[in-house]
Protein backbone atom coordinates (compact mmCIF):
# COMPACT_ATOMS: atom_id res chain seq x y z
CA UNK A 1 0.00 0.00 0.00
CA UNK A 2 2.97 2.48 0.62
CA UNK A 3 4.64 2.02 -2.87
CA UNK A 4 1.28 2.96 -3.96
CA UNK A 5 1.16 6.77 -2.72
CA UNK A 6 4.15 8.94 -3.68
CA UNK A 7 6.41 11.22 -2.23
CA UNK A 8 4.60 14.05 -2.98
CA UNK A 9 1.14 13.02 -1.69
CA UNK A 10 3.01 11.63 1.95
CA UNK A 11 5.22 14.50 1.98
CA UNK A 12 1.43 16.58 2.09
CA UNK A 13 0.03 14.64 4.91
CA UNK A 14 3.35 14.66 6.39
CA UNK A 15 2.86 18.59 6.67
CA UNK A 16 -0.82 18.21 8.06
CA UNK A 17 0.69 16.19 11.07
CA UNK A 18 0.08 12.71 9.85
CA UNK A 19 3.10 10.92 11.58
CA UNK A 20 2.44 7.45 9.52
CA UNK A 21 2.74 9.24 6.21
CA UNK A 22 5.86 10.49 7.28
CA UNK A 23 7.29 6.77 8.75
CA UNK A 24 6.36 5.66 5.42
CA UNK A 25 8.84 8.29 4.08
CA UNK A 26 11.34 7.51 6.38
CA UNK A 27 11.28 3.47 5.81
CA UNK A 28 11.13 4.37 2.10
CA UNK A 29 14.66 6.23 2.44
CA UNK A 30 16.19 4.87 5.07
CA UNK A 31 18.67 2.12 4.00
CA UNK A 32 19.53 4.85 1.07
CA UNK A 33 20.64 7.61 3.12
CA UNK A 34 21.81 5.09 5.79
CA UNK A 35 24.59 3.61 2.59
CA UNK A 36 25.48 7.14 1.67
CA UNK A 37 26.12 8.31 5.02
CA UNK A 38 28.15 4.92 5.96
CA UNK A 39 30.56 5.60 2.83
CA UNK A 40 31.14 9.14 4.34
CA UNK A 41 32.00 8.39 7.89
CA UNK A 42 32.87 4.36 7.70
CA UNK A 43 31.67 4.05 11.00
CA UNK A 44 28.18 1.99 11.74
CA UNK A 45 27.39 3.72 14.95
CA UNK A 46 28.13 7.20 13.70
CA UNK A 47 26.36 6.81 10.62
CA UNK A 48 23.66 5.50 12.81
CA UNK A 49 23.80 8.56 14.37
CA UNK A 50 24.15 10.81 11.97
CA UNK A 51 20.91 9.20 10.28
CA UNK A 52 18.80 10.18 13.08
CA UNK A 53 19.73 13.46 13.08
CA UNK A 54 18.90 14.13 9.38
CA UNK A 55 15.20 12.56 9.75
CA UNK A 56 14.92 14.87 12.74
CA UNK A 57 15.96 17.33 10.53
CA UNK A 58 13.88 16.55 7.51
CA UNK A 59 11.04 16.20 10.09
CA UNK A 60 11.75 19.58 11.42
CA UNK A 61 12.15 21.30 7.87
CA UNK A 62 9.46 19.52 6.37
CA UNK A 63 7.52 22.63 6.56
CA UNK A 64 9.75 24.34 3.96
CA UNK A 65 10.02 21.41 1.56
CA UNK A 66 7.85 23.14 -1.49
CA UNK A 67 8.29 20.68 -3.92
CA UNK A 68 10.22 22.51 -6.46
CA UNK A 69 12.70 19.64 -6.77
CA UNK A 70 12.12 15.95 -5.81
CA UNK A 71 11.59 15.20 -2.34
CA UNK A 72 14.79 12.08 -2.49
CA UNK A 73 16.94 15.46 -4.44
CA UNK A 74 15.90 17.04 -1.43
CA UNK A 75 16.39 14.48 0.92
CA UNK A 76 19.89 13.43 -0.13
CA UNK A 77 20.79 17.29 -0.27
CA UNK A 78 20.28 17.55 3.47
CA UNK A 79 22.04 14.23 4.01
CA UNK A 80 24.97 15.39 2.36
CA UNK A 81 25.16 18.96 3.80
CA UNK A 82 25.24 16.64 7.13
CA UNK A 83 28.21 14.71 5.99
CA UNK A 84 30.23 17.19 5.32
CA UNK A 85 29.12 19.57 8.53
CA UNK A 86 30.39 16.30 10.47
CA UNK A 87 34.14 15.80 8.66
CA UNK A 88 34.64 19.79 9.06
CA UNK A 89 33.96 18.98 12.99
CA UNK A 90 36.09 15.77 13.05
CA UNK A 91 38.61 17.90 11.11
CA UNK A 92 38.78 20.39 13.73
CA UNK A 93 38.55 18.18 16.38
CA UNK A 94 41.83 15.62 14.81
CA UNK A 95 43.48 19.15 14.31
CA UNK A 96 43.09 19.94 18.27
CA UNK A 97 44.22 16.85 19.23
CA UNK A 98 47.65 16.71 17.12
CA UNK A 99 48.32 20.21 18.36
CA UNK A 100 47.81 19.06 21.87
CA UNK A 101 49.94 15.95 21.18
CA UNK A 102 52.80 17.73 19.66
CA UNK A 103 52.54 19.72 22.74
CA UNK A 104 53.49 17.10 25.26
CA UNK A 105 56.52 15.91 22.95
CA UNK A 106 55.17 12.75 21.64
CA UNK A 107 55.82 11.49 18.03
CA UNK A 108 52.73 10.40 15.98
CA UNK A 109 54.73 9.92 12.69
CA UNK A 110 57.13 6.94 15.33
CA UNK A 111 53.88 5.04 15.60
CA UNK A 112 53.41 4.40 12.62
CA UNK A 113 56.57 3.52 11.93
CA UNK A 114 56.49 0.99 13.95
CA UNK A 115 53.26 -0.81 12.67
CA UNK A 116 53.64 -4.44 11.48
CA UNK A 117 51.24 -5.77 8.42
CA UNK A 118 50.91 -9.03 7.51
CA UNK A 119 50.50 -10.17 3.86
CA UNK A 120 47.31 -11.76 4.73
CA UNK A 121 45.51 -7.95 5.11
CA UNK A 122 47.11 -6.66 2.46
CA UNK A 123 43.46 -6.91 0.73
CA UNK A 124 41.83 -5.43 3.07
CA UNK A 125 44.25 -2.57 3.72
CA UNK A 126 43.97 -1.57 0.11
CA UNK A 127 40.37 -1.21 0.39
CA UNK A 128 40.63 0.88 3.17
CA UNK A 129 43.28 2.96 1.39
CA UNK A 130 41.20 3.88 -1.40
CA UNK A 131 38.14 4.59 1.40
CA UNK A 132 40.54 6.94 2.75
CA UNK A 133 41.58 8.26 -0.97
CA UNK A 134 37.69 9.25 -1.38
CA UNK A 135 37.61 10.51 2.39
CA UNK A 136 40.17 12.47 1.53
CA UNK A 137 38.49 14.48 -1.75
CA UNK A 138 37.30 17.86 -1.27
CA UNK A 139 33.82 17.47 -0.16
CA UNK A 140 32.67 18.60 -3.85
CA UNK A 141 34.27 15.73 -5.57
CA UNK A 142 33.83 13.09 -2.49
CA UNK A 143 29.68 13.83 -2.96
CA UNK A 144 29.97 12.83 -5.98
CA UNK A 145 32.11 9.94 -6.27
CA UNK A 146 29.89 8.43 -3.11
CA UNK A 147 26.84 8.86 -5.08
CA UNK A 148 28.29 7.78 -8.49
CA UNK A 149 30.10 4.66 -7.46
CA UNK A 150 28.93 3.34 -4.07
CA UNK A 151 24.69 4.54 -4.52
CA UNK A 152 25.13 4.23 -8.12
CA UNK A 153 22.90 6.82 -9.07
CA UNK A 154 22.94 8.28 -12.58
CA UNK A 155 24.40 11.55 -13.60
CA UNK A 156 21.02 12.90 -14.19
CA UNK A 157 20.23 11.82 -10.24
CA UNK A 158 23.10 13.52 -8.74
CA UNK A 159 22.54 16.54 -10.84
CA UNK A 160 19.19 17.33 -9.28
CA UNK A 161 20.40 16.51 -6.03
CA UNK A 162 23.40 19.02 -6.13
CA UNK A 163 21.23 21.59 -8.51
CA UNK A 164 23.86 21.63 -10.65
CA UNK A 165 24.60 20.90 -14.55
CA UNK A 166 24.82 17.88 -15.24
CA UNK A 167 28.27 18.59 -17.55
CA UNK A 168 29.75 20.16 -13.67
CA UNK A 169 29.05 16.74 -12.31
CA UNK A 170 30.70 14.86 -14.40
CA UNK A 171 33.73 17.01 -14.62
CA UNK A 172 34.00 16.77 -10.84
CA UNK A 173 33.75 13.24 -10.85
CA UNK A 174 36.64 13.56 -13.74
CA UNK A 175 38.62 15.52 -11.45
CA UNK A 176 37.98 13.23 -8.66
CA UNK A 177 38.81 10.31 -10.48
CA UNK A 178 41.76 11.97 -11.48
CA UNK A 179 43.31 12.80 -8.15
CA UNK A 180 42.71 9.54 -7.15
CA UNK A 181 44.76 8.11 -9.56
CA UNK A 182 47.77 10.98 -8.99
CA UNK A 183 47.45 9.74 -5.13
CA UNK A 184 47.79 5.76 -6.40
CA UNK A 185 50.89 6.64 -8.75
CA UNK A 186 52.38 8.59 -5.77
CA UNK A 187 51.37 5.55 -3.09
CA UNK A 188 52.95 3.10 -5.67
CA UNK A 189 56.26 4.82 -6.41
CA UNK A 190 56.80 4.97 -2.75
CA UNK A 191 55.83 1.59 -2.03
CA UNK A 192 58.07 0.62 -4.86
CA UNK A 193 61.21 2.38 -3.68
CA UNK A 194 61.20 0.48 -0.28
CA UNK A 195 62.64 -3.17 -0.73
Amino acid sequence: MEHLVDDIELVRRAQKGEGAAFDVLVKRYESKITGLVYRYVRDTDTALDLVQDIFFKIFRNLVNFKGESKFSSWIYRIAINDCIDHKRRLKVRKEQSLNQIQEYGYDVADERDEANIEDSHLAQLEQAWVRRAVADLPPNQQSIVVMKVYQDLTFDQISEILDEPVSTVKSRLYKALSNLGSVMRRKQVIEGGRT
